[in-house]
């Protein structure tokens, strides 16, 4: 018998797992990227303040099928085994983007990946730096050493390390100080990320979509049950190109407030060289840069949010009196205030004002969820009962 109670609660809490999961929107397996196999090793670099540093060049899988080199933009840190990684923009780092230098350091890292290995080839890699021969450990770790010193700050040690090493360090950092203003946002992106609109009567937007490819992306919408994507003429849309804007429509009787996310969706996107990675949902492992051009699996997302406009009127919840306000509390008799501390601890603590009412919000998957729930408790409860009448039979 306990056994049967066994299964049957197993089988229970499957149903409630199955109902807390629908309408939760599943990712996508190649929404994200991976380094997909061990690396290219390089030379060991020894840094001016001592510490040995391990150099690679890495394989970043950013689509289906598609791999790029990949080196790492810090010195230090872990390097996650398995760890997601999501084309990143620079300017969401300020350590890169607001410094006092004449190039910007996303600018220099562009630039000592484009004219170095893998791009370049090594024997065209040499003669530039002025050398008879480098191998492929010289040329990783000496373009690695750049990376560090531009990004990270890092120096290398100039009497510990191989002399083609540092020769190539210092062609590359020399070069990256001319370097042009490429930085670029995602090859993938959404501006503005969130609008919000009051009581609205007009479709929601716009957003522009941003893509480095020329052909269309996907967009789509979740969250609001009673919404669609419009563009600028009000016709639906489903796919649209680089720089066309997009817009929500809602039915304001049906959702008078919401949130819903749009979200842009496009396969083998463009992927320029020196773009940025990093851990996807701020998982920390070292950021990476790729290092040659590639094409991507990319997404993007942005917000809209509305609400119905606040009337002020009596009623409404909205205090009239600022006396009543700023009213002091009675005083209380000492059994009073003894009794006081418990009741408060018992009380609920108030509701954020500032939060969108729940019955106003556009809800999705809740109800359904229940009901799955409901419905997997009652065939869970049926099973107990044929079982056990079964076991009365026998």
């Amino acid at each position: 018998m306990s056994g049967i109670l066994r299964r049957c609660a197993a089988l229970l809490s499957s149903a409630a797992l199955v109902g807390t999961l629908v309408g939760v929107p599943a990712a996508s397996a190649d929404d994200f990227s991976r380094v997909d196999r061990d690396p290219v090793a390089g030379a060991v670099l020894v840094l001016a303040d001592g510490r040995e540093a391990d150099t690679a060049l890495f394989s970043l899988r950013v689509g289906a099928q598609n791999s790029v080199p990949a080196y790492t933009a810090a010195s230090d840190g872990e390097m996650l085994p398995h760890a997601a990684y999501v084309e990143s923009t620079w300017s969401d780092s300020p350590q890169w983007t607001e410094t006092p230098q004449k190039t910007d350091p996303p600018d220099r890292a562009n630039w000592i990946v484009s004219h170095s290995y893998p791009s370049v080839d090594l024997p065209a890699l040499a003669e530039r730096a002025g050398l008879p021969q480098l191998d492929e450990q010289q040329a990783i770790a000496g373009t690695q050493a750049a990376l560090w010193h531009v990004l990270d700050g890092a120096e290398p040690d100039r009497e510990a390390n191989d002399a083609a090493v540092v020769a190539l360090y210092d062609h590359l950092v020399e070069g990256s100080t001319s370097a042009s203003d490429t930085t670029a946002s995602r090859s993938l992106d959404v501006t503005p990320e969130h609008l919000e609109a009051v009581a609205p009567e007009a479709p929601l937007g716009p957003l522009t979509v941003h893509s480095s490819g020329a052909d269309p992306v996907e967009v789509s919408v979740r969250g609001a049950p009673v919404s669609w994507l419009v563009d600028g003429d009000g016709e639906q849309v489903t796919r649209i190109l680089d720089g066309e804007e997009v817009f929500l429509e809602v039915d304001p009787s049906s959702a008078p407030a919401g949130v819903a996310t749009l979200h842009v969706r496009g396969q083998d996107v463009p992927l320029p060289q020196g773009r940025l990675f990093t851990g996807r949902d701020g998982v920390r492992t070292r950021p990476l840069v790729t290092a040659e051009a590639g094409t991507a699996t990319s997404s993007a997302t942005a917000t809209f949010t509305w609400h119905p406009e606040q009337s002020g009127e009596p009623g409404t919840g909205e205090t009239s009196d600022p006396a009543a306000e700023a009213e002091e509390p009675p005083v209380l008799g000492e059994a009073e205030q003894e009794s006081a501390p418990e009741e408060e601890r018992q009380q609920e603590p108030p509701a954020a004002e500032d939060r969108i009412p729940e019955d106003g919000l556009a809800h999705t998957g809740t109800w359904l969820s229940g009901l799955l729930v409901i419905a997997g408790a009652l065939v869970v409860s049926g099973l107990i009962i044929l079982l056990l009448g079964r076991r009365r039979r026998d």
